[in-house]
């Protein structure tokens, strides 16, 4: 595996970090990795090692306001990270057109990947979502809602503590610790940040169309993040080509649990299958 760390420019001008996972070989497809909230890509070191395994080229990026790219910690719109993966896969297409491009995101990178792929279909050969924020597990009230939108009006980029709880990341202390004590870890969303996760969410709760490109869905049942059964109605509901992975008594991070190459098969699996057709 070759790893190789580089920057690029926002279309505003900010400067992000970018990490490039690629496998020995020719990569048969090309993967845009996408991260959660608070979070970096290079937490995703172990999913990309499995991912050059068998054969795909990993794309990541920080978003802004996270990791080690430019912007105030939490400050971000999930328009932000829509143009990002546009521009990426843009690039991929155009340099390689014969390789497949997928896009994989989690939490709320998950929310963010299943809602491009709802407004930005062409050249996606599939996405993958676990533990996607369709829903989360302690949903704003409306009055909270309602002073939200008047902020965004006058203060878009104030931050306040996500208030998500750490130890709900995985069942396996060493990973919560090492997140705890991540010093790229942060725990601050913005005003803007915050209703879009809700807004976004709420329109992938009520999305009833068949979804535009194939589509794996994993959520555990578990899960003190997000709404797991806010995940699991979405996916399941869904028409199209629609792949369900539920895992019983999950946690949030499926990819640093102790079952993780349980989940990394059935991504395998479903890769193989989606390629093939």
């Amino acid at each position: 595996m070759k790893e190789q760390n580089g920057t690029r420019l926002t279309n505003d001008g900010k400067k992000i970090y970018t990490k490039t996972w690629l496998p020995d070989k020719t990569p048969r497809v090309n993967i845009i990795l996408v991260h959660g909230i608070g979070e970096y890509c290079e937490r995703y070191q172990h999913v990309a090692e499995f991912l050059t395994g068998i054969g795909c080229g990993v794309y990541g990026f920080d978003h802004i306001g996270h990791g080690k790219s430019e912007g105030k910690r939490g400050c971000m719109k999930y328009e932000d990270a829509f143009s990002i993966i546009s521009s990426l896969k843009a690039e991929l297409l155009e340099q390689s057109p014969d390789i497949p491009v997928i896009i994989y995101g989690h939490s709320m990178g998950g929310g963010v990947v299943l809602a491009y792929g709802t407004q930005y279909p062409e050249g996606v050969t599939g996405i993958i979502a676990t533990s996607p924020a369709v829903g989360m597990a302690n949903p704003m009230k409306p009055a909270v809602v309602k002073i939200l939108r008047t902020l965004k009006k006058i203060a878009p980029n104030l931050t306040v503590s996500n208030g998500l709880p750490a130890d709900g990341i995985s069942h396996d202390k060493n990973v919560v610790n090492q997140y705890l004590n991540d010093p790229l870890v942060h725990d601050k969303v913005s005003v803007t940040l915050g209703l879009d996760l809700m807004d976004w969410g709420d329109f992938l709760s009520s999305y009833k169309k068949e979804y535009p490109v194939p589509l794996f869905v994993a959520q555990g049942t578990e899960d003190k993040l997000v709404d797991p059964v806010a995940a699991e109605n979405f996916a399941i509901n869904l028409k199209g080509n629609v792949t369900y992975k539920c895992f019983e008594g999950g946690y949030h991070e499926l990819h640093n649990e102790p079952q993780k190459q349980e989940l990394f098969d059935a991504i395998s699996e479903w890769i193989d299958r989606t390629l093939s057709v």
